[in-house]
């Protein structure tokens, strides 16, 4: 399927189908988007697309396209992610210190054929957003192609959605008991439920009991059954991304214990997964059963239904119980449960419970309040976290209508809230702590979450013992217990008596609900665990800014870029400095070789004096002026784009460009007018017309080929055409074949040179060598070119009274006084006179 690059403004569903209300399916096509050369993270191109919940499978199609036959297709880079901006580093880009950048379903791919489909099949996706970044790699050839003198070639991508699911699933109540029952037949054997979890919830569990069995005539082949499902469960253990428990199921009624078999445990990728294998049940009767044999597959977020499940043998308990830890608050959790095909099974029903346990919530944090009996104290003591304590969310301070400038402040201590650290936090060890914030999803993904914790051992008692705090951040799972401590699914801190600090810095954090859980443990001085003597305290700081807190180390500024309706943040690195932060310094260039170029790039500009000497000497004012400004401005714009410079001037990096460019052009405007024969009043108009239409130019694209063709032609032509007009005139070769050779032939052998290298000969490598020699090139020839000084009393601006005095003249190679007369206010008369001979070519500048 081809598309064409100007669909930028549409998206669309190309169809919507539901099947009998159980299934559903769903095809989206994403808007076109163009894609760049990369050239760090600014240059990526965005999509997103939000992939409903209950989805079980969905297929990414790619498709990249040129604009036309005669441009080569390059390679297309894809990276896509759930839940915010893939991080991109294709090539080993470092990141700061302190930097975390693990990512979940996170996935790339490449594009290598025009208009060649690309499919990617996913099953059991996250549902929510899905973001898409493109890019092109960068070009082998280092050469600066000026724009407009090579081809253009535009390169576009869309992506083909393609969802399936199930629609309607039921949905069990946690706080009622529920009864279950699985049979036999296609419809029955498996049933899919889902259920959600209060926002406090920290553990949960579930409950099967009241097993009621009735067993099949006809037993089934455990082993061919068993292999099957080892088989499934092997081809899809790949594809997702979910957490599995065992649940182990007894009945209620046991009649002895079975005999012991041998059981095998494994552990699949992505997954916390228990299979367990068994030997196939062969019951005395047909009704006599002492476990249940269900298979129980318990996931948060995605739905998953050929995924790896949880294989159980009841044995002869009465109860069969699974606690789950720190479970995902947002979105549904689904359970799915079958009958255990090893067993000879026809029917089966159970009552399936939850118990929900939430944290302790406080609407006001005062530390002295919080009291918890601890246990009996005891010369050696593991962890104890069983309490939890939710304090107040969070509340945000902007601080300014700028875009990632958020800081996260402890709302509810009365009086206005303040952007400052929170202090004072008490990290007890016989409960969790726990804070919460939320990262919006629209403006805050594209910046850079930030927090910086601090131990404060001042009130410590730190004679007897050691002390470590553990600080858990987690997104949409409340660290208690154990979690806190060992934080598998998070990100963890430590502090301790050595280290006091700890930062972590987090990219385009993924929006939601997010947890921080503080916990300590302290430690006598044999190392083991005690109860602490006293309670540490933390100070934390925590914010969302663009880049790295607002900064892009010493070669780089950080700047808000949109793609589409996404906003992010993103460092734009110089000399060679590269990475998120600006600092991977592998390819950097040396302090030496930035002096170097910056004094090329910037003494270059210099030889523009003698223009400016001359052009005031010989009375071009205006041109001077103009000279004078282009020095300037471009001794600025190559200063701030070179060396330390550079974080210095960014903010009026964009102006000085523009001035740069737009002295640049009006030079050659002003040169061309001033050596052509024009009246001074025409002269000056056209200067002026000229200069307000380069600035146009310049504002709409400066680094066109327009904006410099069009004022050059237009003031070629009219040179030109006043010289033939000037030639008709006087009948003979005007300018004289002296200027010819002496000013106009090496001016313009100068000003070709100086463009040939700046068209086709610069590159990042030879740069600061190349563009250097296209300054002194174009500004040298201005003195070539430059007319010489008009004489004393000529006046260029013909008038009809000199007209018509013309055909008085009877000697035209010899000089005629011109007399005319103006009336003054008492009557009297004045004489001028007017030494200029109209074809007479000695005394016309710049050609005498």
């Amino acid at each position: 399927m081809l598309f064409p690059l100007t669909c930028v403004s549409m998206s669309f569903i190309l169809h919507f189908i539901k099947i009998e209300g159980a299934v559903f399916s769903e095809v989206y096509w994403t808007t076109a988007i163009r894609l760049s050369e990369y050239s760090g993270y600014k240059s990526v191109s965005l999509l997103s697309y939000n992939i409903p919940s209950q989805t079980t499978q969905v297929t990414f199609t790619f498709q990249a396209k040129t604009s036309g036959s005669a441009c080569t297709f390059r390679e297309v880079h894809v990276y896509f992610q759930h839940g915010s901006y893939p991080l991109v580093t294709p090539y080993n880009e470092t990141f700061p210190e302190d930097f975390y950048t693990n990512r979940t379903e996170a996935y790339n791919i490449q594009i290598v054929k025009d208009a060649d489909p690309v499919s990617y099949l996913m099953t059991a996706p996250k549902p929510g957003t899905w973001y898409f970044t493109a890019f092109l790699p960068k070009n082998k050839n280092d050469k600066i192609e000026q724009k407009g003198f090579d081809k253009s070639c535009l390169y576009g991508m869309v992506v083909i959605v393609e969802a399936v699911g199930l629609d309607n699933i039921p949905q069990l109540d946690i706080d009622m008991q529920n009864q279950i029952a699985l049979t036999q037949d296609t419809l029955h054997s498996q049933r899919t439920f889902r259920f959600s979890l209060p926002s406090h919830a920290v553990k949960y569990n579930v409950r099967i009991d009241s097993c009621n069995v009735k067993l099949s005539e006809q037993p089934n082949d455990a082993e061919d059954e068993n292999s099957s499902n080892e088989s499934q469960t092997g081809n899809n253990s790949s594809f997702t991304n979910e957490t599995t428990y065992r649940v182990t199921v007894d009945n209620a009624t046991a009649n002895g214990p079975l005999s012991s078999k041998e059981i095998t445990t494994s552990t699949t990728t992505a997954a916390t997964t228990s299979r367990m294998t068994t030997a196939p049940l062969v019951p005395t009767t047909p009704t006599n059963i002492n476990n249940c044999p269900v298979l129980v597959h318990i996931q948060s977020g995605s739905l998953s239904l050929n995924g790896a499940v949880s294989m159980t043998d009841c044995g002869n308990k009465t109860v069969c119980k699974e606690s789950i830890l720190s479970p995902d608050v947002e979105g549904w959790t689904y359970i799915t449960m079958e009958i255990d095909k090893t067993y000879s099974v026809s029917e089966l029903s159970f009552k399936l419970h939850f118990t929900v346990e939430e944290c302790e919530s406080l609407k006001l944090y005062i530390p002295k309040t919080i009291f918890h009996p601890k246990p009996v104290h005891t010369a050696h003591v593991g962890p104890s976290q069983d309490s939890c304590i939710l304090i107040s969310p969070l509340g945000r301070f902007v601080w300014s209508e700028q875009t990632f400038n958020v800081t996260y402040v402890l709302s509810d201590r009365g009086g206005i809230p303040a952007p400052m650290p929170i202090t004072g936090l008490n990290v007890e060890d016989h409960f969790v702590l726990v804070m919460s914030f939320s990262i919006q999803e629209m403006t805050d993904i594209g910046g850079t979450l930030a927090l910086h914790a601090d131990l404060n051992l001042q009130e410590f008692d730190i004679s007897h013992q050691n002390v470590t705090v553990y600080i858990c951040l987690m997104k949409t799972k409340i660290p208690g217990g154990s979690t806190v401590r060992d934080c598998q699914n998070g990100l963890l801190l430590t502090m301790n008596m050595t280290t006091i600090e700890n930062t972590v810095y987090i990219p385009y954090p993924e929006p939601g609900v997010w947890f921080i859980g503080f916990n300590s443990q302290c430690f006598d001085e044999n190392g083991q665990s005690v109860w602490c003597n006293s309670v540490p305290t933390v100070d934390l700081s925590l914010g969302l800014s663009g880049c790295v807190r607002g900064q892009c180390g010493e070669y780089g500024v950080c700047q808000d870029y949109i793609s589409g309706v996404h906003v992010f943040s993103s460092c734009k690195c110089f000399a060679g400095w590269r990475g998120y932060g600006c600092t991977d310094g592998t390819e950097g260039r040396t302090k030496h070789e930035e002096l170097v170029a910056l004094l090329l790039l910037t003494l270059s500009n210099l030889f523009f004096l003698p223009a400016i000497c001359l052009a005031t000497y010989r009375r071009y004012f205006v041109e001077a002026v103009v000279y004078t400004y282009t020095m300037f401005f471009s001794t600025f714009y190559h200063a701030c784009d070179t060396s330390d410079l550079v974080y210095y001037c960014m903010l009026r990096y964009d102006i000085l460009s523009f001035a740069d460019f737009l002295g640049s052009i009006s030079s050659f405007w002003v040169t061309m007018l001033v050596m052509s024969k024009l009246p001074w009043r025409v002269r000056g108009f056209a200067q002026t017309i000229g200069v307000l239409g380069v600035a146009v130019g310049v504002e709409y694209d400066r680094h066109g080929l327009l904006v410099f063709a069009v004022p050059a032609g237009l003031a070629a032509v009219i040179m030109v055409g006043s010289w033939i007009f000037q030639c008709k005139r006087q009948r003979k070769l005007y300018p004289i074949k002296r200027y010819f050779l002496f000013h106009f032939l090496p001016g313009v052998i100068l000003a070709l040179t100086g463009l040939s290298l700046f068209a086709f000969l610069e590159t990042e490598n030879n740069y600061k060598y190349t563009h250097s020699c296209w300054h002194i090139a174009m500004s040298l020839s201005i003195v070539f070119l430059l007319p010489t000084r008009p004489r004393k009393g000529t006046n260029t601006d013909t008038t009809t009274n000199q007209s018509s005095l013309e055909t008085n003249i009877t000697n035209a190679n010899s000089q005629v006084l011109l007399y005319s007369y103006a009336n003054l206010p008492n009557g009297s008369t004045v004489r001028e006179i007017n030494m200029e001979a109209i074809d007479n070519p000695s005394y016309i500048s710049p050609y005498s």
